[in-house]
Protein backbone atom coordinates (compact mmCIF):
# COMPACT_ATOMS: atom_id res chain seq x y z
CA UNK A 1 0.00 0.00 0.00
CA UNK A 2 2.74 2.61 1.16
CA UNK A 3 4.54 1.42 -2.11
CA UNK A 4 1.91 2.47 -4.65
CA UNK A 5 1.00 5.30 -2.64
CA UNK A 6 4.78 6.39 -3.48
CA UNK A 7 4.77 5.37 -6.83
CA UNK A 8 1.42 7.33 -7.14
CA UNK A 9 3.42 10.45 -5.90
CA UNK A 10 6.25 10.09 -7.95
CA UNK A 11 4.24 10.06 -10.87
CA UNK A 12 1.57 13.10 -10.02
CA UNK A 13 5.18 14.80 -10.05
CA UNK A 14 6.04 14.14 -13.22
CA UNK A 15 3.08 15.00 -15.03
CA UNK A 16 3.24 18.74 -12.75
CA UNK A 17 6.70 19.49 -13.99
CA UNK A 18 9.46 20.79 -12.37
CA UNK A 19 8.75 23.88 -10.05
CA UNK A 20 10.84 27.05 -10.71
CA UNK A 21 11.67 30.02 -7.62
CA UNK A 22 10.83 33.17 -9.14
CA UNK A 23 10.47 36.98 -7.68
CA UNK A 24 8.28 39.32 -8.89
CA UNK A 25 7.57 42.80 -8.71
CA UNK A 26 3.69 43.84 -10.04
CA UNK A 27 3.16 46.82 -12.54
CA UNK A 28 -0.13 48.38 -14.27
CA UNK A 29 -0.30 46.44 -17.88
CA UNK A 30 -0.26 50.04 -19.31
CA UNK A 31 1.29 53.16 -17.59
CA UNK A 32 1.63 56.95 -19.64
CA UNK A 33 2.78 60.40 -18.65
CA UNK A 34 0.37 62.50 -20.34
CA UNK A 35 1.45 66.28 -21.54
CA UNK A 36 -0.32 68.84 -24.28
CA UNK A 37 1.53 70.01 -26.95
CA UNK A 38 -0.68 73.22 -26.61
CA UNK A 39 0.49 76.21 -24.45
CA UNK A 40 -1.94 78.09 -22.42
CA UNK A 41 -3.40 78.75 -18.71
CA UNK A 42 -5.23 75.86 -16.94
CA UNK A 43 -8.94 76.85 -17.04
CA UNK A 44 -10.74 73.34 -15.78
CA UNK A 45 -8.93 70.52 -13.82
CA UNK A 46 -11.05 67.86 -13.79
CA UNK A 47 -9.11 64.94 -11.80
CA UNK A 48 -6.94 64.62 -8.77
CA UNK A 49 -4.36 61.40 -7.61
CA UNK A 50 -6.59 58.60 -7.21
CA UNK A 51 -9.75 59.51 -9.63
CA UNK A 52 -10.55 56.57 -11.55
CA UNK A 53 -10.98 57.95 -15.36
CA UNK A 54 -12.81 56.46 -18.67
CA UNK A 55 -10.61 56.69 -21.95
CA UNK A 56 -11.57 59.72 -23.66
CA UNK A 57 -12.43 61.41 -20.17
CA UNK A 58 -11.23 65.20 -20.05
CA UNK A 59 -8.49 65.90 -17.48
CA UNK A 60 -7.67 69.37 -17.86
CA UNK A 61 -8.78 71.98 -19.94
CA UNK A 62 -6.56 75.55 -20.66
CA UNK A 63 -8.51 78.61 -21.73
CA UNK A 64 -9.58 78.20 -25.44
CA UNK A 65 -12.48 81.34 -25.53
CA UNK A 66 -10.59 82.43 -28.59
CA UNK A 67 -10.77 79.06 -30.36
CA UNK A 68 -14.30 78.40 -29.56
CA UNK A 69 -15.24 81.90 -31.05
CA UNK A 70 -13.18 80.98 -33.57
CA UNK A 71 -15.33 77.93 -34.52
CA UNK A 72 -18.56 80.08 -33.80
CA UNK A 73 -17.10 82.05 -36.63
CA UNK A 74 -16.42 79.28 -38.94
CA UNK A 75 -19.77 77.58 -38.49
CA UNK A 76 -21.49 80.82 -39.60
CA UNK A 77 -19.37 80.91 -42.58
CA UNK A 78 -20.09 77.35 -43.30
CA UNK A 79 -24.19 77.39 -43.35
CA UNK A 80 -23.56 80.51 -45.95
CA UNK A 81 -21.69 78.62 -48.12
CA UNK A 82 -24.20 75.76 -48.35
CA UNK A 83 -27.18 78.65 -48.93
CA UNK A 84 -24.82 80.49 -51.63
CA UNK A 85 -24.20 76.71 -53.15
CA UNK A 86 -27.64 75.50 -53.07
CA UNK A 87 -28.73 78.80 -54.53
CA UNK A 88 -26.13 78.06 -57.07
CA UNK A 89 -27.00 74.19 -57.83
CA UNK A 90 -30.70 75.31 -58.33
CA UNK A 91 -29.70 77.92 -60.66
CA UNK A 92 -27.08 75.56 -62.63
CA UNK A 93 -29.70 72.80 -62.88
CA UNK A 94 -32.56 75.53 -64.32
CA UNK A 95 -30.05 76.57 -66.88
CA UNK A 96 -29.11 72.89 -67.77
CA UNK A 97 -32.92 72.08 -68.64
CA UNK A 98 -32.51 74.94 -71.35
CA UNK A 99 -29.24 74.81 -72.72
CA UNK A 100 -30.06 73.85 -75.88
CA UNK A 101 -31.33 76.99 -76.29
CA UNK A 102 -28.95 79.49 -74.64
CA UNK A 103 -26.03 80.91 -75.20
CA UNK A 104 -23.15 78.90 -74.10
CA UNK A 105 -20.97 81.18 -73.10
CA UNK A 106 -24.42 81.61 -70.25
CA UNK A 107 -24.18 78.36 -69.40
CA UNK A 108 -20.37 78.25 -69.16
CA UNK A 109 -20.79 81.37 -66.25
CA UNK A 110 -23.55 79.30 -64.45
CA UNK A 111 -21.29 76.18 -64.21
CA UNK A 112 -18.49 78.10 -63.15
CA UNK A 113 -20.67 80.04 -60.65
CA UNK A 114 -21.77 76.59 -59.10
CA UNK A 115 -18.38 74.93 -58.98
CA UNK A 116 -17.07 77.90 -56.97
CA UNK A 117 -19.76 77.64 -54.70
CA UNK A 118 -18.73 74.08 -54.06
CA UNK A 119 -15.62 74.76 -53.43
CA UNK A 120 -16.36 77.61 -51.15
CA UNK A 121 -18.59 74.66 -49.17
CA UNK A 122 -15.73 72.82 -48.96
CA UNK A 123 -13.24 75.00 -47.97
CA UNK A 124 -15.68 75.94 -45.22
CA UNK A 125 -16.20 72.94 -44.56
CA UNK A 126 -12.08 72.06 -44.12
CA UNK A 127 -11.76 75.45 -42.03
CA UNK A 128 -14.21 74.05 -39.04
CA UNK A 129 -12.26 71.05 -38.94
CA UNK A 130 -9.30 72.77 -39.04
CA UNK A 131 -10.91 75.21 -35.58
CA UNK A 132 -11.93 71.63 -33.70
CA UNK A 133 -8.58 70.40 -33.92
CA UNK A 134 -7.00 73.92 -32.28
CA UNK A 135 -10.01 73.05 -29.99
CA UNK A 136 -9.11 69.45 -29.28
CA UNK A 137 -5.43 70.06 -28.41
CA UNK A 138 -6.53 72.30 -25.53
CA UNK A 139 -7.89 69.55 -23.86
CA UNK A 140 -6.18 66.85 -22.30
CA UNK A 141 -7.62 62.87 -22.59
CA UNK A 142 -7.14 59.38 -20.81
CA UNK A 143 -5.74 57.36 -23.68
CA UNK A 144 -7.01 54.53 -21.69
CA UNK A 145 -9.13 53.56 -18.73
CA UNK A 146 -7.35 53.50 -15.20
CA UNK A 147 -6.57 55.88 -12.03
CA UNK A 148 -4.37 59.19 -12.13
CA UNK A 149 -0.92 58.03 -10.02
CA UNK A 150 0.00 61.18 -10.41
CA UNK A 151 -0.78 64.76 -10.91
CA UNK A 152 1.96 68.00 -11.66
CA UNK A 153 -0.01 71.12 -12.23
CA UNK A 154 -2.13 72.83 -10.28
CA UNK A 155 -5.66 75.11 -11.73
CA UNK A 156 -4.02 78.53 -13.64
CA UNK A 157 -0.74 77.40 -13.95
CA UNK A 158 0.74 77.77 -17.12
CA UNK A 159 1.33 74.69 -19.40
CA UNK A 160 4.30 74.88 -21.34
CA UNK A 161 7.34 72.60 -22.56
CA UNK A 162 6.94 68.98 -22.60
CA UNK A 163 6.70 67.85 -18.86
CA UNK A 164 4.09 65.57 -17.84
CA UNK A 165 1.40 66.48 -15.87
CA UNK A 166 -0.11 63.27 -14.96
CA UNK A 167 0.57 59.45 -15.16
CA UNK A 168 -2.12 57.51 -15.67
CA UNK A 169 -2.09 54.03 -15.03
CA UNK A 170 -4.56 50.85 -16.02
CA UNK A 171 -6.63 49.78 -12.64
CA UNK A 172 -7.28 47.15 -11.88
CA UNK A 173 -5.45 45.51 -14.38
CA UNK A 174 -2.06 44.78 -13.42
CA UNK A 175 0.74 42.10 -14.76
CA UNK A 176 3.77 40.66 -12.52
CA UNK A 177 7.35 40.83 -13.90
CA UNK A 178 8.75 37.39 -13.17
CA UNK A 179 12.57 36.96 -12.86
CA UNK A 180 13.82 33.43 -12.64
CA UNK A 181 17.47 31.41 -13.50
CA UNK A 182 18.01 31.76 -17.25
CA UNK A 183 18.79 28.16 -17.47
CA UNK A 184 14.78 27.43 -16.70
CA UNK A 185 14.46 29.98 -19.89
CA UNK A 186 13.60 26.95 -22.58
CA UNK A 187 11.48 24.49 -20.29
CA UNK A 188 8.66 27.60 -19.86
CA UNK A 189 5.71 28.13 -21.97
CA UNK A 190 3.26 30.51 -22.66
CA UNK A 191 0.47 29.51 -20.26
CA UNK A 192 2.72 27.53 -17.86
CA UNK A 193 1.22 27.68 -14.60
CA UNK A 194 2.26 29.46 -11.79
CA UNK A 195 1.94 30.14 -8.12
CA UNK A 196 2.75 33.15 -6.53
CA UNK A 197 2.28 35.15 -3.19
CA UNK A 198 2.58 38.74 -2.42
CA UNK A 199 5.22 39.45 0.15
CA UNK A 200 3.08 40.32 3.32
CA UNK A 201 0.29 38.24 2.52
CA UNK A 202 -0.90 34.55 3.60
CA UNK A 203 -2.80 33.84 0.20
CA UNK A 204 -1.69 31.89 -2.57
CA UNK A 205 -2.81 32.98 -6.12
CA UNK A 206 -2.80 30.61 -9.28
CA UNK A 207 -1.93 32.58 -12.68
CA UNK A 208 -0.24 31.65 -16.17
CA UNK A 209 2.61 32.97 -18.35
CA UNK A 210 1.31 35.01 -20.96
CA UNK A 211 4.84 36.23 -21.92
CA UNK A 212 8.17 35.15 -22.16
CA UNK A 213 10.73 37.63 -22.70
CA UNK A 214 13.17 36.24 -25.38
CA UNK A 215 16.86 38.10 -23.81
CA UNK A 216 18.54 37.60 -20.73
CA UNK A 217 19.62 40.17 -17.96
CA UNK A 218 23.40 39.92 -18.62
CA UNK A 219 24.30 41.90 -15.26
CA UNK A 220 22.53 39.22 -13.06
CA UNK A 221 21.80 36.45 -15.71
CA UNK A 222 17.67 36.50 -14.98
CA UNK A 223 15.28 35.62 -17.67
CA UNK A 224 11.73 37.44 -17.70
CA UNK A 225 8.17 36.40 -18.38
CA UNK A 226 4.64 38.18 -17.27
CA UNK A 227 1.55 36.69 -15.69
CA UNK A 228 -1.59 38.97 -16.37
CA UNK A 229 -3.71 39.66 -12.91
CA UNK A 230 -6.39 42.05 -11.77
CA UNK A 231 -6.73 43.95 -8.32
CA UNK A 232 -3.15 43.64 -6.67
CA UNK A 233 -1.64 47.42 -6.57
CA UNK A 234 1.25 48.28 -8.16
CA UNK A 235 4.92 48.82 -6.85
CA UNK A 236 4.39 45.37 -4.38
CA UNK A 237 6.52 42.48 -5.02
CA UNK A 238 6.60 38.43 -3.96
CA UNK A 239 7.48 35.18 -5.00
CA UNK A 240 6.44 32.52 -7.52
CA UNK A 241 6.91 28.97 -8.46
CA UNK A 242 6.41 27.89 -12.22
CA UNK A 243 5.68 24.75 -13.38
CA UNK A 244 7.88 24.13 -15.97
CA UNK A 245 8.10 20.85 -18.29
Amino acid sequence: MIKTLWIALLLTASLMGEEIYATFDVVARKEANLNLTTQGIVKHLNVDVGSRVKQGAVLLEIDNDDLVAGIDLAREKLKKAKIEEEFARLTYERYTQVKSVIDAELMDQHTLAYKKASAATSEAKASLRYQETLLEKTRLRAPFSGIIASRNIELGDSVVGASSLFRLISSPEVKLILNFDEKYLHSLTVGSKVRYRVDGQAKERLGSISKIYPSVNAKNRKATAEVLTTNIAPGLFGEAYIIGK
